[in-house]
């Protein structure tokens, strides 16, 4: 990993919400609303740009990550046994796919959607085992394929405003790996490795100057990357396990990021708390799954 940057400011908590696993920060434009999930809590939230306003679901298992589609009325969640579409309204969750010879023992984990609709998601052990975990994309209804692995925490993934370069993680190597797309087959290099006292790379975000934005869990920080890997910029949270980030706000540079560790009680300390920054750099609208209304 390149040198340390200079502190850049410290996130400000908006929400003490004491999710035990808070991940999969997501920020709707339509609505100015951001979307976020407690894995281990079994919970979706949805609060406003202040934090004040905030709205909770109860789930049946455990969520990886959500993805919005072209319908205002209903998202794609992934669960531990596969992804669904979900209406926020009824509470209806409609089963749409699973990866082929998917387990008990296996949970879906981090996902995003690309510039051309498509969701990528990975997959990995409940129990962490190592090599069991790997990247799939959702091309369209039950169009479900194994994209690259193995790994064994899969996290990210992001993309380059073109959609011409992805990101993904495996965290517990400290690895982030950038994929060019197109043409086929995929190429996978080693972008960043993280040092053992930063942490490992987790959830992430790009802007659209093309620099990619990292949580690091147990880093309690969030790091800026330009394309080539150099560490422009971090910023400082107040929780250690930092684990997803987005852009969001009515001029897209608030930058939403979620925690982890925290009681599964509200209100009880600021670890699981949502926090924001104002950053400087602009964000990109959240992909949305285009293939599934």
């Amino acid at each position: 990993m390149t040198a340390a940057a200079a502190a850049c400011g410290t996130a400000r908590l908006v929400w003490a919400a004491g999710a035990c696993l808070g991940e999969g920060a997501l920020w709707d434009d339509r609505t100015g609303e951001l979307w976020w999930i407690d894995i281990q809590g079994c919970r979706l939230h949805r609060m406003d740009e202040t934090g004040h306003t905030r709205r909770s679901w109860d789930l049946p298992q455990e969520p990886g990550c959500l993805a919005l589609t072209d319908h205002p009325a209903r998202i794609i969640i992934g669960l531990r046994t596969g992804l669904f579409f979900f209406d926020p309204e009824t509470e209806h969750l409609e089963f749409l796919a699973a990866p082929e010879g998917h387990s008990a023992r296996h949970r879906l984990n981090d996902g995003k959607v690309d510039p051309a609709g498509r969701f990528w998601f990975g997959t990995m052990h409940v129990d962490e085992h190592p090599s069991e975990g790997a990247l799939h994309r959702l091309d369209g209804p039950r169009q479900l394929t194994r994209i690259d692995g193995p790994y064994t925490v899969p996290n990210g993934p992001a993309f380059a405003p073109d959609g011409r370069v992805m990101y993904c993680a495996d965290s517990p190597a400290r690895i982030i790996y950038s994929f060019e797309l197109g043409g086929g087959a995929m190429r996978r290099r080693e972008f960043v490795r993280f040092a053992e006292d930063e942490g490992y790379p987790d959830g992430m975000t790009t802007d659209a100057a093309g620099c990619l934005w990292v949580a690091h869990w147990g880093g309690g920080s969030v790091s800026r990357f330009d394309p080539d890997g150099r560490r422009l910029a971090r910023i400082e949270v107040p929780a250690e396990n930092v684990t997803s980030c987005t852009f969001g706000g009515a001029d897209m540079q608030m930058l939403f990021i979620t925690t982890a560790g925290g009681s599964g009680i509200p209100g009880d300390g600021t670890a699981g708390g949502v926090y924001a920054v104002r950053t400087g750099a602009s964000g990109l609208p959240a992909g949305r799954a285009s293939r599934f209304s």
